[in-house]
């Protein structure tokens, strides 16, 4: 991925949101823009050099059968397949990749597509382009099936290249699988999925990695029942996103470094976009545990940091155990101080030895809830219309707060 494609994206969007009836729609669509901006700009540090030579470019460039066979058991049904990958080659395809290929010349209209990836460790590295749209990966449940790969920003490759999973086609699904980033806690940024995918849902999947885990880049994404593990900005973007019932485990970092757990990247006032955490469980990885059993020295974790201006993340009804720093929200190194009137960080009704909010930052921007109200404003339904495109899928969700 660079800046002409993430150009490309933008002005596809642009054109797509004059033919969107819905506000709400059309502010979403148009969020993107800005969206992709920003991950060129700023997002992606190692393209700054070359940011007016790519933008440049970019606008001269733009200038110029479904074939179901097996069936699985999901929430009590059956869903048909229309591809299997087996490793030991009992289904389509050994790989993701094939399987993926294929799917462009087997599929008609737009479908959804179903791919059943058995159990087996992947190590692939998958681009999910923008016109594979309505696409479902079934896995056998997580660790079970496995994808992963090692790419990182200490070997070469940009951020989001890093990423063994990247997704920009709409409507994409993913069921009982874990992605994965394995290089590790030294090689800076290893993305283990990067979803660019509008309405998209992840559900009993898992998401393992260190600095910069799961990038949730643009667009509506919704998360049920996942497992995210990670230690620095693991859970960032752009995207107007829900994490609900999740478990959020914290590893241990490098010595001297400081875990954030979110690092949310509004840039406008006006965006639509944030992290919604919702009934989900915040603790330490087995790692941190052993490390501060060790009596390693005291090793800070907090929910996050103002990474963009107008940064913005809500914690509803989570379980925050006591590794939570009590300030809660660490500043970022260059923020200025108007930051922290334009954030929106609030909390409401957490329970755990780290939902104390007694000795939160005092920051204008951060809020205590005390309201169902609210936090209305927040809900599946409220925050990004949940309940017109996720009930189609099967995948259970919490409509109200």
């Amino acid at each position: 991925m660079d800046c002409l494609e993430l150009y490309e994206d933008a002005i596809h969007h642009i054109n797509h949101s004059t033919t969107y009836i819905s506000p709400t729609d059309v502010e979403k669509w148009l969020s993107v823009a800005i969206v992709n901006h920003q991950a060129c700009q700023n997002g992606f540090k190692d393209l700054k050099k070359n940011l007016l030579q790519n933008f440049s470019k970019s606008l001269v460039d733009l200038l110029a059968d479904n074939k179901p066979s097996t069936s699985i058991a999901y929430f009590s049904k059956a869903i048909e397949t229309n591809l299997v990958v087996a490793q030991d080659g009992s289904g389509d395809f050994k790989t993701i990749t094939r399987a993926l290929k294929a799917s462009q010349h087997r599929r008609t209209g737009t479908d959804r597509f179903v791919i059943h990836v058995k159990s087996g460790v992947y190590k692939e590295h998958i681009f999910i382009k923008q016109s594979m749209i309505n696409l479902t990966l079934i896995g056998d449940g997580i660790d079970a099936t496995v994808i992963t790969n090692n790419r990182n920003c200490k070997d070469g490759y940009i951020t989001a290249d890093t990423a063994t999973v990247q997704i920009w086609g709409s409507g994409f699904v993913a069921i009982g699988i874990t992605f994965e980033n394995t290089a590790g806690p030294r090689k800076q940024q290893v993305i283990a999925l990067l979803s660019a995918s509008d309405l998209s849902i992840f559900y009993k999947c898992s998401f393992k990695g260190y600095q910069d885990t799961l990038c949730l880049l643009k667009y509506r994404q919704f998360y049920r029942e996942c497992d995210i593990y990670g230690t620095i900005d693991f859970i960032f973007g752009d995207a107007a996103a829900v994490l609900q019932n999740c478990n959020i485990y914290v590893r241990n970092p490098l010595p001297g470094q400081q875990n954030t757990i979110t690092a949310q990247g509004r840039t406008d006032a006006r965006s639509t976009t944030g992290f919604v955490m919702h009934n989900s469980h915040f603790t330490a990885a087995p790692d941190l545990i052993l490390a501060q059993e060790s009596g390693v020295g005291s090793i800070r974790t907090f929910l996050g940091r103002p990474w963009k201006d107008y940064s913005r993340v809500v914690f509803i009804k989570c379980y925050l155990d006591s590794l939570i720093d009590s300030l809660g929200w660490m500043p970022f190194q260059g923020n200025s101080d108007s930051v922290f009137d334009k954030v929106y960080y609030a909390e409401y009704m957490n329970t755990g030895n780290g939902a104390n909010t007694g000795g939160r930052v005092r920051w204008p921007g951060y809020h205590v809830l005390s309201t169902a109200s609210e936090v209305e404003q927040f809900s599946v339904q409220s925050f990004f219309d949940g309940e017109l495109w996720i009930p189609s899928t099967g995948v259970p969700f919490d409509s109200s707060l």
